[in-house]
């Protein structure tokens, strides 16, 4: 197999990994060869290992196999240093032993040179932890989990102005705005999509199963710029 095909194989593998089904359009476009070198691509994954299926021809689509052997993922050197910096800034929160191991496997499953990339960016950056990691970031696992279960939440809540209330919602989305995580969640009591601070929420449990709730907005970040939707123009 020359490298262009080889290439080319690569190329097919990641981008069959990325989604679930693709066209044979979109797939001719994304690896830069025509609908036949395409199918002979894809015999060549075949004849690999690699069980692609789907259908040929116009209006044609491809996936990966139930089950099927994929090889390591592939990274590119931008990737490498965005996972690198993202476990770096993780070692500040309850997560820091977990950051660690993370990073020390992902040096070893990456070819050497990204794996010399890795470790020279992260022998050139650290956290450095002025204060205690702040509560909020342990709340992080139990509301992103009820989230993904579809479970209401409960938690004491303190306002700006001190008032304690007990809250019930539904929905919730976990937001990192301006360094601080919040929680967009649909609020029972007040009948709306309200905000939380996740530094003024204590007592946070799951509640049972709710209905999924559509966000209040498509683009979030516009919406909280314009006081939820009620004025026409952003804050910035």
């Amino acid at each position: 197999m020359d490298h262009d095909v080889a290439a080319r194989a690569l190329l097919l593998l990641t981008l069959l990994q990325t989604r679930s089904t693709w066209s044979a359009a979109e797939l001719a476009e994304r690896t830069g060869v025509s609908p036949r070198t395409l199918r002979r691509d894809l015999r060549r994954l075949a004849e690999l290992g690699y069980e692609v299926v789907g259908r040929p021809g116009p209006g044609g689509h491809y996936r990966l196999a139930v089950g099927a052997r994929v090889p390591p993922m592939v990274f590119d050197d931008d990737e490498v240093v965005a996972l690198v910096v993202g476990l770096r800034m993780a070692e500040q929160g309850p997560a820091a032993e977990a950051a660690a191991r993370a990073l020390v496997k992902l040096r070893r499953v990456l070819p050497r040179r990204l794996a010399a990339l890795a470790t020279d960016v992260a022998a050139h950056s650290e956290t450095v932890v002025l204060d205690e990691a702040p509560p909020e970031d342990a709340l992080l696992g139990p509301l992103t989990a009820a989230a993904a279960a579809d479970l209401g939440v409960r938690f004491t809540y303190t306002d700006r102005h001190g008032t304690t209330s007990r809250r019930r919602v539904d929905s919730v989305r976990c937001l990192f705005v301006r360094g601080r995580w919040n929680v967009l969640a649909y609020d029972h009591d007040r009948a709306d999509w309200r905000v939380f601070r996740l530094d003024r929420m204590s007592d946070v449990t799951a509640d049972g199963p709710t209905a999924r709730r559509d966000p209040p907005a498509d683009d979030l970040a516009t919406w909280l710029r314009t006081d939820f939707g009620r004025s026409a123009t952003g804050r910035g």
